[in-house]
């Protein structure tokens, strides 16, 4: 049975396990999963920044990273500008941690996650933004369709900018709540991994987004129950998760495609 004091960040972690599948797919689909990596680092940046100078944390961190999303809309180079964000944002927080012992117990949890500590302020948020998503869904959908890396119909027109424009705010929100509840690496694991590993098999967008929701809430729920049953914190066994899981699917599929060879 589990503790009421569990229940909690467990409801917590299946929303924003949910969002961050969403997410990831859309990120995919755009051929832009590298802002990821530049738009959860920022959002740190702009945590411990706020916790060193004792300001409101969740504000500045969306601040920040829909700055950050917006410079790397407009530039030409989005893979090299995303990848030199994300490493100027590790270097800001480590020299943040580094000189203000506040910001450096900020860092620590923007690195680790505080899923175990979340409060209901958090658990309200995650709920109010899943609700949103739900009622964006379709919006979204139809923003990530026409916008793609390589659309299948030539003649759609491009995304209105009042969509891009929410589309771009869903996603910083999104990548923001996440990398504050599952800490950077995980959020980053959850955005990537399910969506990735779910691309390989699915029929049509429909058929990955339920395969991505699906998968991140299996190995969410499988990091979950390992880490309680080991005592380990859980964002590094979330990663592990992932990384298991897709192992595990690559085998399977390997063994589908093995006996069909010629020679095999």
């Amino acid at each position: 049975m589990l503790p009421d004091m569990l229940w909690l960040p467990l409801l917590t972690g299946v929303g924003m396990t949910l969002l961050l599948a969403l997410a990831g797919v859309g990120l995919f689909l755009k051929g832009s999963a590298w802002q990821a990596l530049a738009l959860s680092q920022w959002a740190a940046v702009g945590g411990v920044a706020a916790s060193a100078l004792s300001w409101p944390v969740l504000p500045i961190a969306l601040g920040v990273s829909g700055a950050m999303m917006w410079l790397l809309r407009v530039q030409r180079q989005a893979e090299h500008a995303a990848l030199a964000s994300f490493l100027a944002g590790l270097a800001l927080v480590t020299l943040l941690a580094a000189n203000a012992p506040q910001a450096s117990l900020a860092a620590a949890r923007w690195a680790e996650g505080q899923l175990y500590f979340v409060v209901p302020s958090d658990t309200w948020a995650v709920i109010g933004l899943t609700l949103v998503s739900l009622l964006l869904f379709w919006t979204l959908r139809r923003t990530w369709l026409r916008g793609q890396l390589a659309p299948n119909v030539a003649s759609w027109v491009t995304p209105s900018l009042s969509a891009r424009l929410l589309e771009a705010g869903w996603l910083v929100a999104v990548i923001v709540m996440g990398a504050m509840v599952f800490g950077v690496p995980a959020a980053l694991s959850t955005l990537l991994f399910p969506a990735w590993m779910s691309a390989l098999q699915a029929r049509c967008l429909q058929h990955w987004i339920q395969r991505t929701i699906l998968l991140g809430l299996i190995t969410f729920m499988a990091a979950w129950w390992l880490s309680l049953w080991w005592d380990q914190p859980f964002a590094p066994m979330l990663i592990i998760t992932h990384v298991a899981m897709g192992m595990l699917l690559w085998g399977l599929r390997l063994l589908r495609v093995l006996p069909g060879r010629p020679g095999g």
